[in-house]
């Protein structure tokens, strides 16, 4: 369990530098980025062993790397991308820490390492992302209210994108989608909450 949770450590600390760079530096960096995802994770889906997790992943993906391009290609795109991603991560470190010092009653017909008290965790410490948008002057919405319910709405779409996730890894019988992030696993076993966010996001944004 310590190894496992030096290498999560080691990971992040490698890849996140990585990610940011790309995101921020845009133009051909970020084209290529786009383009390395799409090759891991479409190893990753091939791997499946049921065709129609891989036809609905398949689809997700597509529409996830379009959206991740055009949001970053938007006026205000470095801004918003920096947001859905820390929305995401602080959803992700309120899960485990609330999961962990507060355990509780787990979602087991989905997986047994989730509880709720975790994505409790999750909907209270993403809104720290409030001194974000203050920060950058994101003007999404017009008060601190909306900006609440916006981060509140954003946050369940990403525990929606770890429970799916975690739903066709039950249907296929697997623990990670590979083994490419150590401590992490797959790709998709990290990107699960945010490719779902990212997605919904450009969606409604272009909708409204």
């Amino acid at each position: 369990m310590k190894n496992n949770f030096i290498k999560r450590i080691l990971s992040i600390f490698v890849l996140s530098p990585i990610f940011i760079l790309c995101v921020i530096k845009g133009g051909i960096i970020f084209n290529i980025f786009l383009f390395v995802l799409l090759l891991i994770i479409i190893f990753e889906i091939k791997n499946l062993n049921l065709l129609y997790t891989q036809i609905i992943l398949s689809l997700l993906l597509l529409l996830f790397l379009y959206s991740f391009y055009s949001i970053r290609n938007k006026t205000n795109g470095l801004e918003i991308i920096f947001l859905l991603t820390f929305i995401t991560w602080l959803s992700d470190i309120g899960g485990y820490i609330f999961g962990k010092l507060i355990g509780g009653k787990k979602i087991n017909f989905i997986s047994p390492n989730k509880t709720f008290s975790g994505y409790c965790g999750s909907i209270i410490l993403a809104q720290l992302n409030l001194l974000f948008i203050d920060f950058v002057n994101l003007n999404l919405f017009t008060n601190i209210y909306s900006n609440i319910i916006f981060l509140f709405c954003c946050t369940v779409l990403v525990i929606f994108g770890d429970l799916l996730f975690s739903y066709v890894k039950r249907l296929n019988k697997i623990k990670d989608y590979s083994n490419v992030i150590p401590g992490h696993g797959g790709l998709l076993d990290r990107l699960d909450g945010f490719i779902v966010l990212v997605t919904i996001f450009n969606i409604v944004y272009h909708t409204l």
